[in-house]
């Protein structure tokens, strides 16, 4: 029996942006990929034919496997490249399909993000830590798989969920709910009800919520000034900014960005 450890080494994660129509040119892979589409669309070749995929739909290819992406105007996903014997084991047992589509919790979108992090601080010589978050990754994936599986990917939850990470993509934006119940492919009312029933809050409660996050990040990490702030989050007034972001955190944002300027000062 060999003592070498079991590996999973991520190689490359991130979010890729395709502004414009362009092909993924065929090729038999050398390592994994699992590629969540988020916005936009494509069609990927599967089992010799080209396949639409949409907002939502999880691809997972192998080594060996012919891969080939045509990406529409605006694509945009998230992707995970990987190789090691650990991955291979668990792929093994997992087996997933090609294609399918899973509902996305925070605890899997905080995962994703971890990685890419950590991914980059390794600076692709791999590590423990990347190892371990990559198994925490490919676990929780397979958890989503097998409790909602494909044929709920049309659940209440399912939509709800999709709601919600619209709202998070495109929260700095100007935000309908038009425009998210024609996301989410149901009406307005019912749009309006799946996410307070889910969530527990309303989408507009739930969008200022998002902005407000955004705000925080730009407040700590760029010298922008608090009024710009206000307007690249979304916010059509200051004064509404002000008051929301203070009923939120307890602090104006000008004490917010003093009290973080201070703390990184220490």
């Amino acid at each position: 029996m060999s003592d070498t450890p079991m590996r999973a080494d991520p190689l490359y994660v991130g979010m890729a942006h395709h502004k414009r129509r362009s092909r993924y040119p065929c090729q038999r892979l050398g390592t994994y990929i699992i590629r969540l589409q988020t916005s936009g669309g494509c069609e990927a070749l599967i089992d010799g034919a080209f396949v639409r995929i949409v907002p939502g739909d999880l691809l997972m290819f192998r080594p060996g496997d012919p891969y080939e992406l045509i990406l529409k105007d605006n694509s945009i996903d998230y992707y995970v490249i990987c190789t090691g014997s650990w991955v291979d084991r668990w792929w093994d047992g997992f087996a997933p399909p090609r294609k399918t589509s899973i509902p996305l919790d925070d605890e899997l979108l905080k995962l994703w993000s971890r990685l890419e992090k950590e991914t980059l601080i390794a600076g692709g010589a791999g590590s423990e830590l990347t190892d371990y978050t990559l198994r925490a990754f490919c676990l929780t994936l397979q958890r989503l798989y097998e409790t909602a599986g494909p044929e709920k990917a049309s659940s209440p939850a399912y939509t709800a969920y999709g709601i919600k990470r619209y709202i998070d993509q495109h929260a700095t934006e100007p935000l309908t709910l038009e425009q998210i119940a024609k996301h989410a492919g149901i009406s307005i009312s019912r749009t309006v009800s799946l996410f307070k029933r889910s969530f527990n809050q309303s989408i507009m409660s739930y969008a200022i919520e998002a902005r407000l996050a955004v705000a925080c990040e730009r407040i700590r990490h760029t010298s922008m000034t608090l009024d710009a702030v206000a307007g690249s989050c979304g916010f059509n007034s200051y004064t509404y900014f002000h008051r929301q972001f203070r009923m939120r955190y307890g602090l104006s944002p000008r004490q917010y960005r003093e009290e973080q300027q201070k703390g990184a000062s220490l």
